[in-house]
């Protein structure tokens, strides 16, 4: 029996798999096949599957895997849409297609050839090739280990294999007693992996050719192995010895890796036990790899916001939580800060008003008042979930919704123009060198490149280079969200126009010195960042 996994990339608050990333829900659906039906499926992406007019071959099933919740802007590949679904079942009529993940809470209309399964879908895989029974069915722990050990190989079938990172699962459910409005997290009952299933999991991905990891999964990373009995405000004890064993045991089983970061972390678990997550932070600040993110899921700084909808903390606790990360992990390593908080805001909770959006602005005016780092600010429109609380209170005055989507625009660019800039600059100061940038695409005459790691800064290079190439390159500039970078060194006398342009202190100037083809040291010497970029060039 043929089969083959559809890659439909997956884009949810615990998972993303978006080249680079490689979902959990991609290696576990390959280990199910395999230890059902005794044979290594085949896989493609949704961006390889366009490009064949949704043509699959000679292949009795397929698993497509999908859903992102919580869509944003993509440069490593393009999410399947909702109406290609019945573009590739009708395409493949003699294929037969099961298609899960996160967007089972989404879509529910089955087709002919087609079937939207709820529940775990490996779960379901095994059950449907060991019994035939085609029924919802949640995954034991004990058999996820299974699968994910023996989906491993699926990792080298990746396109972009081995430039990518793999997103990996420490437990499922939400430790807090209370619960957001908008996440489906509390619905699981809460289950934490063992370390060394976690690091067994990581050593078959690092013996298949992995060297970049995301422990990414989960509701709240320092609630790992957390004490559910020993609660403060609904918050259950962190334990750091957990977090040591984990972390030094990847490092100790898996010793050549390239990335080791991480993603969401609860500010509100740091606000209640504070001396035991600075524990964490140190513990991930000496493991990791420089430019990690802890990203805090604050969603708002609207008071009557965060009481309506459950949120974790205050301002004033996610205040101290930035704060902490900042004096734990804002150390750099070679120019890059080992590890620092991001920011998660969301537009459309319940009880929105016109002053929300003032809010979060003048908190995170605040932070960088204070002289504090952000590494990232990422502000997301809420896809409400059929079950959660948003979405059985979600509005339905449209008049009032239009005025405050307009709102929300106006301070989101004030967001960016006044507060994103500038802590850029901050963070990424100018002659930071990136190493091992992967070009990703080109647009226009620009490079697009980025290091594989958790949210992973884009940097503009002024020069079409070969896609999927790796360079080095040193900060000069900066644009909304992203970087502008020049080739680590430049050589002065071969660069480009463009590239020249780019280098503070030159300016206006940049074409008469091109025409002329000579530019020296002293032409550059007025520039107040000079210093920092002059050792990047060579004259």
């Amino acid at each position: 029996m043929k089969t083959i996994i559809i890659d439909g990339y997956v884009d949810e608050p615990t998972c993303l798999g978006v080249p680079f990333y490689i979902s959990t829900y991609i290696r576990y659906v390959a280990g199910a096949l395999k230890l059902s039906v005794s044979s290594e499926a085949d896989y493609i992406t949704i961006d390889d599957l366009r490009s064949r007019d949704f043509e699959l071959g000679d292949y009795d099933y397929s698993v497509i895997i999908a859903g992102n919740p919580v869509p944003g802007k993509y440069l490593g590949g393009i999410p399947i849409k909702a109406n290609e679904f019945s573009k590739i079942a009708k395409t493949n009529p003699s294929v037969r297609f099961l298609a899960g993940g996160p967007v089972s809470f989404t879509i529910n209309a089955d087709f002919d050839n087609l079937k939207f399964v709820e529940g775990d879908i490996e779960a379901y895989i095994v059950s449907f090739f060991g019994n035939g029974k085609c029924k919802s069915v949640t995954r034991e722990i004990n058999d996820l280990n299974r699968y994910a050990v023996a989906g491993a190989f699926i990792t080298e079938k990746h396109p972009r294999f081995p430039d990518i990172i793999a997103e990996i699962e420490t437990g499922r459910g939400c430790p807090r007693l209370i619960h957001c409005s908008f996440c489906i997290e509390g619905t699981y009952p809460v289950v934490f992996r063992d370390e060394k299933d976690i690091i067994s999991e990581m050593k078959s991905l690092y013996d298949f050719g992995v060297r970049h990891f995301r422990i990414g999964k989960q509701a709240d990373l320092f609630a790992y192995k957390s004490d559910l009995q020993n609660t403060k405000n609904g918050f259950s004890k962190p334990s750091p010895a957990a977090l040591e064993a984990l972390f030094s045991g990847i490092r100790d089983s898996l010793p050549d890796l390239k990335t080791l970061h991480i993603d969401n972390v609860n500010p509100g678990t740091i606000a209640n036990f504070p001396d035991e997550s600075y524990k964490i932070m140190e513990t991930v600040a000496k493991y990791n790899t420089a430019g990690d993110v802890a990203a805090l899921g604050m969603e708002s700084a609207d008071l009557e916001v965060i009481s309506k909808n459950g949120l974790k903390a205050s301002p004033d606790e996610v205040y101290r939580a930035i704060r902490m990360l900042n004096e734990a992990g804002g150390f750099r390593v070679d120019g890059i800060p080992k590890l620092l908080p991001g920011i998660n805001l969301i537009r459309g909770l319940p009880g929105e008003t016109r002053r929300t959006f003032v809010d979060n602005y003048e908190f995170l005016k605040r932070v960088y008042d204070d002289g504090l780092m952000l590494r990232r600010i990422n502000i997301r429109q809420i896809n409400l979930l059929p079950g959660t609380r948003a979405f059985n209170s979600k509005r339905a005055d449209f008049r009032e919704e239009k005025k405050l989507d307009a709102i929300f625009r106006n301070y989101r660019r004030k967001i960016r123009d006044e507060i994103d800039e500038p802590m850029l600059k901050r963070v990424f100061p100018a002659g930071t060198v990136f190493t091992d940038t992967v070009v990703e695409q080109i647009r226009g005459d620009r490079s697009l490149a980025r290091n594989i790691g958790t949210y992973p800064i884009v940097i503009n290079i002024p020069k079409k280079l070969p896609v999927l190439s790796r360079v080095s390159v040193f900060i000069v500039g900066y644009r909304e969200r992203s970087l502008v970078g020049l080739q680590c060194p430049l050589r002065i006398a071969s660069a480009s126009l463009a590239e020249l342009k780019q280098i503070p202190g030159l300016g206006k100037r940049a074409g008469e010195l091109f025409v002329k083809k000579k530019i020296m040291p002293e032409d550059i010497a007025g520039s107040p960042v000079c210093q920092f970029i002059k050792k990047h060039l060579i004259f």
